[in-house]
């Protein structure tokens, strides 16, 4: 994102209640998140209830994925057509008001659907007696209508959550959302379909239409922040929307991120579109089996969500929806597979609860980053052209299934299957070149690094606290205190520019299965005792290369309570080589000894990497070593200037600096 973009983002970011606080006492994070598992409640009961006036289970219906696959398209369109006009709307107007009058008018809509979806039959085909199977025209109509102002709730909502948060709970805020969504799909789907079978068609539009009516009422109750005015733009009319489309095209990130969750939303409505003919023809099963499948897609989301709200922010979002790309397609051939050779029904449904994981992953991954990415003040249009390219993949793929009246479609749900998810593992092995192709450090070094900093994040839970100061190029010192084994993996996690070499105690760089990774990343073997010039020299071609290389000052970890001598040796490297010093601190991570015992020394090193910390690393600004310019042979120079990059080091400690010696 641009610098400007970045600017007017923090400049309309208003403070708001209890977003500070975690995402649990967010009060309006709280009724955003019940508003939506409360609507998403009711999706399946209207849908399950308009299969049903359809008969589409009868066993002379043999096109049950062409009907499936109609309904979807027509919902779906309105997010298409009008999909950046309500992103311009929601950029315009409050978005909560927005939220509030799309949910009134549907619940109006659903609580009097019976009586429409009559009136609209017996208009059309006259003396069909009132218990006829509606047909697929009739039964569309009102759906297309729903679909509107649903179009018109998304952006808004989008849009909107990622103000009533922190950015670092962005992640889990979307996921979180996504699994009590789930919960409620899965529910609707089971509740639906039982109603249909145990009682009228009435009951399930009435009860989605409450749900409506509760979602309302909990936006109704939400404080948004206040935002700065004229945070649309100067555009009006047809330039406020091409803004967003404007906007897109200028960030090429942005424009990727949209491409693939079309390709998701593609693949998705197919896969959902086949459920019923796979209940149907593969395994002989009723309306309730159909949401019993149908809540397994849902199952997978729902743990896909509960995983990345454990995750957090662990896992970077491009990782995640690289990854989840190709494990969905690997998914969606399990799922092909056991159609086409008539494998047990648990193949199907296993294949069907890691799509809706892998599913998940993208999701909520695509959803948070362009919530991060893209500033507020145009959000709500680039989520407009988002659902307009998502809504165009399903449409596409929704319509290839339905418009065409395809003879006996329901026999070939294998190789539709089976082509749908060989699509999703290409679009996730293009992902994965993309990245690597970028990435500034070579495919071995970006996948280390993406190994290391996934793990410091979850598990010691690091976070670097302000800015780094390492340069992007030149030869760089990184100076750091020395409080655990952890600190290389902690410094190296929290520098996104730059891969850190470290000196490294010769016998670490030993151990067969290390010396690999010491070699990848170039770090210079030392020996702890007495003077080692080979590895001084070493270290000194390293920085004329222009390469960073991390030291620790103190020669070996400090543990809590203990004095440790400053060596001089980064002073001297720092004057004979001109390179950057770079001061770092290191805290939230504890390491002890384990005593005299046989293997002591072995847990002293290893409990760090087992343990749970809360560690935080800052970096300072660049130590001044002017003062000793000329005096790269001085011993006293080298005391000196090591005196002072310690001070420096431990000044960006609460509390300030302490002595050391």
């Amino acid at each position: 994102m641009s610098m400007d973009g970045e600017a007017k983002a923090r400049q309309v970011r208003a403070p708001v209640d209890g977003a500070g606080a975690s995402l649990l006492t967010n009060r309006n994070f709280i009724l955003l998140l019940v508003a939506y598992g409360v609507s998403a409640f009711g999706d399946h009961l209207s849908e399950m209830a308009l299969l049903k006036m359809q008969n589409a289970l009868d066993p002379g219906v043999t096109d049950v994925t062409r009907r499936q696959a109609i309904m979807l398209f027509v919902f779906m369109f309105p997010f298409f057509v009008f999909g950046p006009a309500f992103g311009t709307l929601a950029d315009r107007l409050p978005r909560k008001w927005i939220m509030v009058a799309a949910d009134a008018i549907r619940a109006v809509i659903i609580f009097e659907m019976v009586f429409i979806l009559t009136r609209i039959h017996r208009w059309l085909e006259p003396g069909l007696p009132d218990d006829a199977p509606l047909s697929m025209a009739v039964a569309m109509l009102p759906l297309a209508l729903l679909g509107i102002f649903a179009a018109m709730f998304s952006p808004a909502r989008l849009a909107l959550l990622p103000t009533l948060i922190r950015q670092d709970q962005i992640v889990r805020a979307n996921a979180s959302t996504a699994g009590l969504g789930m919960i409620a799909s899965i529910a609707s789907a089971v509740v639906g379909g039982l109603l249909v079978q145990h009682f009228s068609v009435t009951a399930n539009f009435r009860l989605d239409a409450l749900t409506f009516v509760i979602s309302g009422m909990c936006i109704l109750l939400i404080r948004p922040p206040a935002i700065a005015h004229g945070r649309a733009g100067s555009g009006h009319g047809l330039s406020a929307v091409m803004d967003g489309f404007r906007y897109v095209r200028r960030h090429r990130r942005v424009a990727e991120i949209i491409l693939i969750s079309a390709i998701l939303w593609a693949g998705a409505s197919i896969m959902r579109s086949v459920i019923p003919a796979l209940v149907k023809d593969v395994f002989g099963g009723s309306y309730a089996d159909i949401g019993i499948y149908q809540g397994l897609l849902g199952g997978g989301i729902l743990l896909g969500s509960i995983i990345l709200t454990l995750l957090g922010s662990s896992l970077r979002s491009e990782l995640a929806i690289s990854w989840s790309l190709k494990l969905a397609g690997v998914s969606g051939l399990l799922v092909a597979a056991a159609v086409q050779f008539r494998w047990h029904q648990a193949v199907a449904g296993t294949g069907l609860l890691l799509i809706g994981v892998f599913g998940a992953g993208i999701q909520v991954s695509v959803n948070a980053l362009l919530q991060r990415i893209t500033p507020d003040y145009i959000r709500g249009r680039i989520f407009g052209v988002h659902d307009l390219c998502t809504m165009s993949g399903l449409l596409l793929a929704t319509g290839l299934l339905g418009i065409p009246n395809w003879p006996s479609i329901d026999r070939h749900i294998a190789w539709i299957a089976g082509l749908t998810s060989l699509a999703l593992f290409l679009a996730g092995l293009w992902t994965t070149l993309l990245r690597l192709r970028r990435g500034r450090f070579g495919r071995a070094i970006t996948f280390v690094r993406n190994v290391n900093e996934f793990y410091c994040r979850l598990w010691p839970r690091v976070r670097r606290e302000g800015i780094c100061t390492i340069p992007a190029e030149g030869p760089v010192i990184v100076a750091a205190n020395h409080v655990s084994t952890l600190d290389p993996f902690l410094l190296s996690a929290t520098s996104p520019n730059r891969y850190v070499s470290f000196m490294i105690a010769r016998e670490f760089a030993e151990i067969p299965l290390f010396r690999r990774l010491v070699e990848l990343v170039e770090c210079v073997p030392v020996n702890r005792t007495g003077i080692d010039v080979a590895s001084m020299k070493a270290a000194l071609r390293h920085l004329e290369r222009g390469r960073c290389l991390g030291i620790f000052p103190q020669g070996r970890i400090q543990f809590p309570g203990e004095e440790v001598e400053i060596r001089e040796g980064v002073a001297l490297m720092a004057l004979r080589s001109g390179a950057l010093v770079v001061p770092a601190y290191i805290h939230g991570v504890t390491q002890r000894a384990f005593g005299d015992s046989k293997y002591g020394d072995f847990f002293s090193l290893v409990a760090p990497f087992l343990r749970r910390h809360h560690a935080r690393v800052r970096f300072g600004a660049p130590v001044d070593l002017s003062p000793w310019k000329g005096r790269e042979r001085d011993k006293e120079a080298y005391r000196e200037a090591a005196e002072l990059i310690m001070t420096r080091i431990l000044a960006l400690a609460d509390g300030g600096s302490r002595s050391h010696k």
